[in-house]
């Protein structure tokens, strides 16, 4: 069923037309201003916008190129009277599919709102298997064949279109960026730019004019004008990582970015207008982070549109041997000049290995094993001395803790995070490097799971 959005600033002619289109069996939605259909657009995916010329504010000629700017498969018809001809022909110039003059006549817009449907169906199922030709380059570095990996890759090609926010959840190293950049890709904003930031690596004396900019005499210092992260992704997508270390004044600031869609940097007396799609990202359970009011209910609900997670590559195992013989590939110049391989051994040991660092802990041991191996064939005694320090270090192995395999993840993490210290001596900076998080990330989960230091324990 097409979906038609109607917008028209007298209600009595939207009722008509709503009316008339529904009983054709359309799915309608109406709005009263460009403004409102704006945001109507960003959270539903529309294949036809009828729109008025005449319109308070941002009038129907902008808002056919903002639309088109935007969602570039959606059919545009004009609404106008006779006197506003040639500012409909001007539309049609610009990409809008047709016009229709006043007073409407009910068979005529029947006819043109169907042929208006059938090209944007055409137009979206061209887009679609061309995005789907081109799935390798603009998902690179997502493989995988296991039934909830491909429910990733589906799910990526149906939140895509829409602009509105995603948030991506599950363990550190399944590849939460990946998939952001995934998503973006294949959006329409995919020729715009792609801005990473990771919340918990930049320091919160820093974090607001890193996001939002500033101006000269901000703050001792600010000798001249910056532009934050958020402005320089302007018509693209902003990926805020690790979503749950912002701090709450920060969080309210992004809040007003989602509403408003609008910044004002450091020591600006003006907001600016920004047109950005945001995806967030966390290894945490955000609901808990909200009960404990270290979250915003508000911005977690305006994050959480969609929602993405990403399985474990223990939920995954089938697709082992297929990404060590990606990272094998994407590393092969480490061999200096050797084709390497693995050996069935080798296979199976890195099958049975729970990799609690998941994709990007096999990537780096697929490294290490290209680069310290000494002949062609990667067996399993050259890749478990990297296995077994990096067990001794984090405590991952199934003989560490025992009973893993039934105990809840955030046990586990508490496990880890414990054993991390004592092997530390209670340093928080060696426990960091031990368990590969940043220091603000290991003080938030000190104090998560209360964990203490024994008295007179220094710290550092």
């Amino acid at each position: 069923m097409s979906k038609l959005l109607i917008v028209d600033d007298e209600k009595k002619q939207r009722d008509i037309l709503e009316y008339i289109l529904k009983k054709e069996g359309f799915d309608t939605f109406s709005a009263a201003t460009a403004e409102e259909a704006l945001r109507l657009f960003s959270n539903t995916d529309f294949d036809v916008l009828i729109t008025d010329l005449k319109l308070p504010k941002m009038d129907g000629l902008e808002l056919t190129k903002q639309i088109l700017r935007l969602y570039p498969d959606t059919s545009v018809i004009i609404i106008t009277g006779h006197g506003s001809i040639d500012s409909a022909v001007s539309a049609i110039k610009q990409g809008a599919f047709d016009y229709i003059t006043k007073p409407l006549q009910r068979e005529h817009i029947i006819a043109l709102v169907k042929r208006a449907a059938e090209r944007t169906l055409l137009l979206k199922e061209r887009s679609f298997l061309s995005l789907k030709l081109k799935s390798k380059e603009h998902l690179q570095g997502l493989i995988g064949e296991h039934p909830a990996f491909k429910e990733v890759i589906k799910n990526i090609f149906k939140i895509a279109p829409f602009d509105a926010t995603v948030l991506i959840t599950g363990e550190s190293g399944t590849g939460k960026e990946l998939v952001a950049k995934g998503i973006h890709n294949v959006s329409p904003r995919r020729e715009k730019p792609f801005v990473a930031i990771n919340c918990a690596a930049i320091p919160e004396s820093l974090i607001e004019s890193e996001l939002f900019g500033y101006y000269p005499g901000a703050f001792t210092g600010a000798s001249v004008k910056k532009k934050g992260l958020l402005e320089t992704a302007d018509g693209g997508t902003v990926f805020l990582d690790e979503v749950g270390e912002l701090p709450l004044n920060t969080q309210a600031k992004i809040l007003r970015v989602l509403q408003e869609k609008e910044i004002i940097p450091l020591g600006a007396i003006k907001p600016i207008k920004i047109d950005i799609r945001i995806i967030a990202a966390t290894n945490v359970i955000l609901e808990n982070k909200v009960k404990e009011g270290k979250f915003r209910a508000d911005l977690y609900y305006r994050l959480n549109i969609f929602s993405l997670k990403l399985p474990s590559l223990r939920e995954r195992s089938s697709d082992i041997p297929l990404l060590m013989n990606h990272f094998l590939d994407k590393y092969k110049y480490l061999a200096g000049g050797k084709t390497k391989f693995f050996t069935a051994d080798a296979i199976k040991l890195f099958i049975d290995y729970p990799w609690y660092g998941n994709i990007r802990e096999l990537e780096a041991t697929v490294q290490k094993a290209i680069l310290y191996s000494e002949t062609e064939s990667i067996t399993k005694n050259d890749i478990q001395p990297f296995l077994a320090n990096y067990s001794a270090e984090t405590a991952t192995s199934n003989q560490q803790i025992p009973g893993i395999e039934n105990k809840p993840l955030e046990e586990i993490e508490k496990e880890l995070i414990i054993k991390a210290m004592k092997d530390s001596d209670w340093k928080m900076s060696k426990a960091c490097k031990i368990l590969g998080i940043t220091y603000r990330t290991l003080q938030y989960r000190l104090g998560k799971f209360g964990i203490k230091p024994p008295q007179n324990t220094p710290n550092s």
